[in-house]
């Protein structure tokens, strides 16, 4: 029966996208892309995960972004702005700038918007909504505003690139009320026409977009999970593009006629956490040791084919930070049995490691065991399904977990270890169980921090004592591998992950 209905699906798709890969060959009409998940809202302020973020970028906007590319921080809706002090801003807004319900974007309108994400209807209150004072605001006109966070936060408007603080419609927020996640107004290049939950999300070229138009009429996202579906839609031409190319099938795609595949830098760390509460994991030494005995080159050529790069500690090297020394920690099995006897377990411990079911992270885990095996630690690993390991791993029942955690929505190395290593993100994303008393002053001063050249200090201070006390191994940074019809220009620009502009793609005449 599931068969059945599978291949009534992918009938259907590829009905439907033979006249839009026709109209999108002569005129570019449409594109088609697919899509490894569903979004879980199209509202900013209630969406955490990647998918709904994908879909987001098309349709709202900020006031400023960092280029994925550059790293510059680039205006967006506000032509400039200035910084008057430590804590406040003034923006100018681009003027005649429309949102799709023909509103014109106004001061009143980013009042509303920084407002409403600092407020308990925001998902992100308690954090990036948190560094907006919500009685900090001024408009001084229509198109100029003042805007003043708690005190200093360091990478304020760097943050900016994440949805938190794209700028709604006041009006149509207030218009479909609980059903906005479904109905969204932006200022952004495409407007939203239609979904179909676990099927489709269809969007449509906005007329009156400020900027440069898409080189299309129509974006059509079909949601495809299955790794072996997405990549046949793409092979048999029912989509024009795929996010999330298995590299098990890289080589293939790779050497086809009919598609192509391009590989990006990876903007996500695949870790080991270690839960520094529980023993015998709460001893450094054990920690490093485990650091020791994994061999990270052959750990990357083994699980991604070689479509991955190591590591040179817990920061993806698409940060806007730095740090002076990034030789990661070798592979030296001698050293780590030495630092297990010298932690008092000369005979070896046993550990557990959930996973989840992800095919990266299943095979990832069965090479951690082999090597830890090399050094007496006995691993015993335990796989769930990827919802299921993200309520378990909030808790402090592990030994290890593999895990993610990435830079799509920012670039910034303090707010990237914000939710990774601090004791305030415990029970949420510091799945590390880190709560150390050196790191965390050193992290809470560098967010304070505006100066760039004194917040980089504090943030290599910051990284050295991440070396200290190991936390986590940072096992790879996977490759962005996407696949696309052969004549499909434009992939070889994408700099941000799966949260990519797909509105400059084009096909080679």
């Amino acid at each position: 029966m599931k068969g059945k209905s599978f291949l009534g699906l992918l009938f259907a798709v590829a009905m439907l996208t033979i006249v839009a890969t026709t109209g999108f060959a002569a005129g570019m009409d449409t594109l088609t892309v697919g899509f490894p998940g569903d979004a879980k809202s199209l509202d900013p302020h209630k969406a955490t995960d990647t998918m709904s973020f994908a879909v987001i970028r098309h349709i709202n906007e900020p006031l400023v972004t960092v280029d994925g590319k550059t790293k510059e921080l680039v205006p967006v809706l506000a032509e400039r702005w200035e910084i008057l002090d430590d804590q406040t801003y003034k923006f100018y807004l681009k003027k005649g700038v429309k949102f799709h319900n023909g509103e014109e974007l106004t001061a009143e309108d980013v009042v509303f918007s920084l407002k409403r994400a600092a407020s308990p209807e925001s998902l992100f209150a308690k954090s990036r909504g948190a560094y907006i004072d919500p009685e900090g605001f001024e408009i001084i006109d229509k198109y100029t505003l003042i805007v003043k966070t708690r005190g200093p936060i360091g990478g304020w408007l760097e943050s900016m690139k994440h949805p938190y603080a794209n700028i709604f419609n006041k009006k149509a927020v207030e218009e479909a009320g609980d059903e906005y996640f479904r109905n969204p107004v932006g200022t952004g290049p495409f407007e939203f026409k239609s979904w179909v939950k676990g099927e489709r999300i269809e969007l449509t070229a906005f007329e009156d977009y400020h900027g440069k138009k898409p080189n299309f009429k129509n974006l059509n996202i079909l949601i495809l999970p299955d790794d072996s579906s997405r990549v046949i839609a793409l092979e048999t031409g029912s989509v024009d593009m795929i996010y999330a190319v298995p590299p098990s099938d890289y080589d293939r795609l790779k050497d086809s006629s009919k598609v192509k595949v391009v590989n990006a830098p990876g903007l996500r760390i695949l870790y080991l956490g270690m839960n520094n509460d529980k023993k015998p994991l709460n001893d450094p030494r054990v920690r490093l040791a485990i650091d020791y005995a994994l061999n990270k080159d052959a750990f990357n050529e083994i699980v991604y084919q070689g479509n991955s790069v190591k590591p040179y500690g817990p920061l993806p090297t698409a940060s806007t930070f730095t740090p002076a020394n990034t030789e990661p920690c070798p592979y030296d099995p001698e050293k780590a049995k030495a630092l297990l006897a010298e932690a008092g377990y000369p005979d070896g411990i046993t550990l557990e490691l959930w996973t989840g079911n992800f095919r990266d992270r299943v095979s990832g885990a069965t090479v951690i065991q082999s090597m830890l095996a090399q050094v007496g630690i006995k691993v015993n690993i335990q796989v769930f399904e990827s919802g299921v390991l993200d309520g378990k791993a909030k808790g402090k029942d592990h030994d290890m977990v593999i895990a993610t955690w990435g830079m799509q929505t920012n670039r910034d190395a303090g707010m990237y270890w914000v939710g990774l290593f601090h004791s305030g993100a415990i029970g949420s994303s510091n799945w590390a169980r880190m709560n150390d008393s050196v790191f965390e002053p050193i992290l809470n001063k560098a967010q304070i921090t505006v100066n760039a050249k004194e917040r980089a200090a504090l943030l290599q201070q910051a990284w050295d004592r991440l070396y200290e006390v190991h936390p986590i191994v940072p096992l790879a940074i996977a490759d962005e591998i996407y696949g696309g019809r052969k004549d499909l220009v434009g992939m070889e620009d994408f700099a941000d992950g799966q949260l990519n502009y797909l509105g400059d793609l084009s096909i080679q005449e």
